[in-house]
């Protein structure tokens, strides 16, 4: 149990692993962890979309009763 512990080993177990072999072992992690970092920053811009859609679709709302509002003779004086 010793050996698990021995940075000594580890270095040397890796100094001794093919480059290619540590790229091809890498690989996927980097590929996920980049799809992760995607996700999370869609999933933000989604979250700050929605924020910014309630108001304005409150805005639309309001601009369209005005408009209608403005239409509608009263008093029948139009």
């Amino acid at each position: 149990m010793a050996e698990f512990f021995d940075l000594e080993q580890w270095l040397q177990w890796l100094a001794g692993l093919d480059r290619t072999f540590v790229f091809l072992l890498a690989l996927p992690f980097v590929v996920a962890m980049v799809g992760l970092w995607g996700w999370w920053t869609e999933a933000e811009r989604d979250e700050e979309a929605a924020e910014n859609a309630a108001p304005r679709a409150e805005r639309r709302v309001r601009a369209r009763r005005r408009a209608d509002a403005g239409h509608v003779p009263q008093h029948e004086l139009r």
